[in-house]
């Protein structure tokens, strides 16, 4: 195969965080701004590749995806981001709530570098959320506000992460919406809350172990099986099936950027061919809210979304090399698993960063930190592609992303594949009567477990929502109750 120029290539990773900045407050500028260094240099042309940018697209901050510490946010984040960097484009995107966004903004853009749209491009993000808990505890005030007039493309959808039929019967956090699907597929395994507890323990153990290699993990540390199964006052409950330490911690201070262009863009500022990692596949998908989908046991988005990206590519799952899957709940690697179904592959080789509760979970931006780390890998061993994906919502938007070390054997194309098709099921808004509890989620505070969160299948085949105050603690899987409709929620109680 001859050299494709104009094929986008990632030539340059950064990444930085409190170890790597100044200052006992950093902010999320000062850690992007690292990150950007780090990636220009990374390049090993960087005043000619600083030169050469086209775009800057940041990645949406918590602070700014209705998630606020309060600190404030610049303006114009791109442009915040990258004058702390000492870079500017004539183009500056900020891109949409998810954390699907990095590797999807990886795909838009390299699509436009494939049209000839665009020559360079840097992408970037930060979070300072840990230094933003540490300041609120210590009664220290933050401003992270920067004024500007600078016209950007400001993205902010309306796409729905949560119905307001979950909200309004106490689906009001991702832990808790996760435990819906974490109880799903744990009751479509038959597994007990026990022996399932068991089964994470083994997937944190195993992941825990990457994130002592990364030197930016936030949380890096050796757990055991036996670590995370036994009660710990560290590891408390936050859900009837989640405890701390198996879900996404966000107290990060964390910056990460990627700087992309074409082959022959990369050659003509000088960057060498073994610096280029090439995307063979992508995909994207999207799901209405969870319980007002058909199949609830198994997301069947990321299904269509990692064999799309696998075929574009020309690749099976068997030949993979490193691959990094979205582990903001266990449910999201263990969807990822079951799918790619390569019985070879041991669970700690589904991530290298060690997950978002090892290595930390940055907002919207820890696919940047995948994308960083697979990029590293392939230029340590250049004999296999990676798989990386990327996931936001309750795994309600899906990006996927394939890379190789050289040219991949069928050029990528520019085309993301879309084209999945959810089935979606309407909720009864009045349901009475009998149903059988097909899965549910109940918080815990404090050691005081609270009110349960059932979705039902009505005797009519009806998918109904309702909420049971002063629940047995038992597992209520499968249970069968008594549904009173009502205006504001419905209430269950154990049928008799």
């Amino acid at each position: 195969m001859g050299f494709d120029a104009q094929a986008p290539v990632i030539i340059g990773v950064g990444e930085a965080s409190r170890r790597t900045v100044a200052g006992e407050w950093p902010r999320p500028v000062e850690l992007a701004g690292q990150a950007i260094k780090v990636a220009l240099a990374d390049t090993g042309q960087a005043d000619a590749v600083a030169a050469a940018i086209d775009v800057i697209a940041a990645i949406r901050t918590f602070e700014d995806s209705g998630v606020s510490m309060g600190t404030g946010s610049p303006d114009n984040v791109p442009e915040a981001f990258g004058a702390a960097g000492g870079i500017s484009a004539a183009r500056l995107i900020y891109a949409d709530v998810g954390g699907q966004s990095p590797q999807a903004m990886v795909h838009e853009l390299a699509g436009e570098i494939r049209r000839g749209e665009t020559g360079l491009a840097v992408i970037v993000a930060a979070e300072a959320m840990g230094t933003a808990k540490r300041a609120r505890k210590a009664g220290v005030e933050l401003d992270w506000r920067l004024a500007s007039d600078t016209p950007f493309d400001n993205r902010l959808s309306t796409f729905p992460i949560l119905s307001r039929a979950e909200i309004r019967h106490g689906i009001i956090s991702m832990p808790l919406a996760y435990s819906l699907l974490e109880n799903a597929r744990r009751l479509g395994l038959g597994l007990s809350r026990e022996d399932y507890l068991v089964h994470m323990a083994e997937l944190g153990a195993a992941m825990s172990v990457a994130s002592l290699a990364r030197e930016h993990a936030q949380f890096a540390k050796h757990f055991t099986v036996s670590d995370l199964v036994r009660d710990n006052e560290s590891d408390y409950p936050l859900t009837d099936i989640y405890r701390r330490w198996r879900v996404a911690q966000d107290a990060v201070d964390l910056g990460g950027a990627v700087i992309l262009t074409s082959a022959g863009k990369a050659r003509e500022l000088g960057v060498a061919d073994d610096k280029m990692i090439w995307l063979a596949g992508s995909s994207e998908t999207k799901e209405p809210p969870y319980s007002e989908r058909k199949d609830l046991t198994h997301p069947k988005a990321l299904d269509y979304a990692l064999h799309a990206a696998l075929d574009q590519a020309g690749f099976e799952a068997a030949q993979l090399g490193p691959v990094d899957i979205y582990s903001c709940f266990p449910v999201a690697v263990f969807a990822a698993v079951d799918t790619l179904g390569d019985p070879a592959r041991a669970l700690g080789d589904y991530t290298i960063t060690g997950g978002l509760n090892f290595f930390g979970g940055p907002g919207n931006g820890y696919a940047m930190y995948s994308i960083a780390a697979v990029v590293q890998r392939l230029r340590q061993d250049r004999t296999k592609p990676a798989l990386l994906t990327a996931n936001g919502g309750v795994m309600s938007k899906q990006a996927v992303g394939i890379y190789t070390a050289s040219p991949p054997p069928r050029p990528w194309t520019g085309e993301i594949p879309s084209a999945y098709q959810p089935e979606s099921v309407a909720l009864d808004e009045a349901p009475q009567g009998t149903g059988r509890v097909l899965t549910y989620a109940r918080p815990v505070a404090k050691g005081v477990t609270g009110a349960a969160t059932l979705l039902l299948e009505m005797e009519s085949g009806a998918r109904a929502l309702a909420v049971m105050d002063d629940a047995p603690l038992m597992d209520l899987g499968g249970a069968k109750v008594t549904v009173t409709p009502s205006e504001k929620r419905h209430s269950a109680t154990i049928y008799c």
